[in-house]
């Protein structure tokens, strides 16, 4: 069963993990986050930002600028 909303992706047995809860999980499988990343996540935090926002904000420390 999928949710009803135009365009959406999230069916019914989609979850959204917290960060303590992702964190632990990534625990079991042996992943840490490195220290730019806790930095950038903890600076993403004290902003006032729209998910939209911060997952735009994360992809443009993962993403090339074109030219290079």
């Amino acid at each position: 069963m999928t949710d009803k909303r135009k365009g959406s992706s999230i069916n019914s047995y989609s979850r959204v993990l917290g960060g303590k809860t992702f964190a632990a999980i990534s625990a079991v499988e042996g992943l840490k986050l490195g220290r730019a990343s806790r930095e950038r996540l903890s600076t993403l935090r004290e902003k006032d930002l729209t998910p939209a926002q911060k997952r735009a904000e994360v992809l443009r420390a993962y993403v090339k600028p074109k030219g290079r």
